[in-house]
């Protein structure tokens, strides 16, 4: 082999390395910026799940509104304060579901904060939904019920072993 050549494939060579770390450098660059755009939204959405009315209105859902209403008419009939109680909770989890499904924010984080309570909420929630829908044909809460789904099918413990969360029982 002559020395020009083996110059050339050795320049071929870091240059291709070059190009292969700048190209990674960006993409972790990228991905930097996109989840400094996504914290805010996580930070506030966390928040608003330890507000005082958020978690009167799980309360509500989940002791009391299928034991004081029937689920047959929806929810739309339902005094004001009731459906204060639905919408922001049904709709702070719907919005939830909107970032989850168009991959603004990942799943397994939402997942392993949230997951056993989007599922019992939706348990209460669904039969007042599906009524919600069938009465007035339209997809009210749609992405709730995505993420219902995907806790289903995702548990809170799948998602804390995938990370690697460890415990630390008292001694």
């Amino acid at each position: 082999m002559d020395g020009s050549l083996v110059l050339n494939l050795l320049a071929l060579t870091v240059s291709g390395g070059a190009f292969l770390t700048s190209a990674l450098a960006a993409r972790r660059q990228l991905k930097l910026a996109n989840d400094s755009n996504v914290l805010p939204v996580i930070i506030d959405a966390f928040k608003e799940t330890r507000t005082p009315e958020f978690f009167r209105s799980m309360e509500y859902i989940r002791d009391e509104l299928r034991d004081n209403h029937p689920t047959e008419e929806g929810y739309r009939n339902l005094p004001e304060e009731i459906k204060d109680h639905i919408r922001r909770v049904g709709l702070f989890y719907d919005d939830i579901g909107k970032l989850v499904a168009h991959n603004v924010v990942d799943e397994e984080l939402v997942l392993g904060a949230y997951g056993r309570a989007i599922l019992r909420t939706w348990d209460k929630l669904a039969p007042f939904v599906y009524s919600e829908r069938e009465r007035h044909r339209n997809l009210t809460m749609f992405y709730f019920e995505d993420l219902a789904w995907r806790a289903k099918n995702t548990t809170m413990q799948d998602v804390h072993r995938t990370v690697g969360l460890r415990r630390l029982p008292p001694a």
